[in-house]
């Protein structure tokens, strides 16, 4: 509410000057007043976008940044009609973590941000979504980390430097399956190790996710509400996985968010 707040302040100030300075009458207020609110609009847009360019200098996990992630993440959510069930709120841990989830839509990470409801996260992309000029200074404001999987060695500087993210405190948003690989069901469908690294160099919790609904939000043309369940699975500590390996973690990971999504399914079927 805050934005709208805003914008609708900026146009009561914009109504205001045409009133008083500019030879409109009272009864072209009907084009005035809309004028005044797309002015509003606009001036909020670029305070947002130069607030970036200023804020992407800072630390990621400055109260404001997220304070304004998360109210423009609220109103994306209202825009594409799309309503976040959250689960498992209690499994979030007070110390760093790192989410694992299955990955359906381009919008997994909104969905995830907005489930945590967090100051010191981030999250690892791919690398051509870094190619778009605003998308990279969203991602350079939030301290998001671009992952090249074509090139071997930029994948593994990307990991490097999230681990040290992690290990100063940032928690951190992944997915394992290295991209979205089917939208036909809603499980894990691929298992890539080394995104696992992450959390056996830096010790930090890992946060089973399961995303449900997600998948469809492409397939649906109609405008009509779309429900998208986000469901946080128990941490698992270090002492639980360090005497693994990557892929036995993967597969540990696999299995109890892939069993969590059938589970859920067959519950929603009772």
């Amino acid at each position: 509410m805050y934005f709208l707040f805003i914008i609708l302040l900026l146009t009561a100030g914009y109504s205001t000057l045409f009133w008083f300075f500019v030879d409109l009458s009272k009864y072209f207020m009907f084009l005035w007043v809309p004028v005044s609110f797309i002015l509003g609009f606009i001036t909020f847009a670029l305070y947002l976008y130069f607030y970036m360019l200023i804020a992407s200098h800072t630390r990621p996990n400055k109260r404001h940044k997220h304070f304004l992630l998360r109210n423009t993440v609220f109103w994306s959510l209202v825009i594409f009609h799309v309503k976040v069930t959250v689960i498992g709120k209690e499994n979030i841990p007070d110390e760093t973590f790192i989410v694992y989830s299955n990955h359906k839509s381009n919008m997994d990470p909104i969905f995830i941000y907005y489930a945590l409801h967090t100051d010191s996260v981030t999250a690892i992309g791919k690398s051509t979504l870094f190619k778009n000029h605003f998308m990279k200074l969203i991602g350079n404001t939030f301290g998001a980390i671009p992952l090249n999987r074509e090139n071997d060695r930029e994948a593994a500087k990307a990991i490097i430097k999230a681990i040290g993210d992690v290990k100063k405190g940032m928690s951190m948003i992944i997915f394992p399956e290295g991209g979205i690989k089917t939208r036909d069901v809603e499980e894990m469908v691929n298992l890539r190790a080394g995104a696992y690294k992450l959390a056996t160099k830096s010790g930090a919790k890992i946060l089973p996710c399961a995303i449900i609904g997600s998948s469809q939000i492409k397939k649906k043309r109609r405008i009509k509400r779309k429900n998208v369940t986000v469901i946080f699975y128990k941490p698992i500590d270090k002492e639980e996985y360090q005497k693994m390996n990557t892929t036995e973690i993967g597969l540990m990971v696999e299995d109890i968010i892939n069993n969590g999504i059938k589970g859920y399914g067959q519950d929603e079927q009772k």
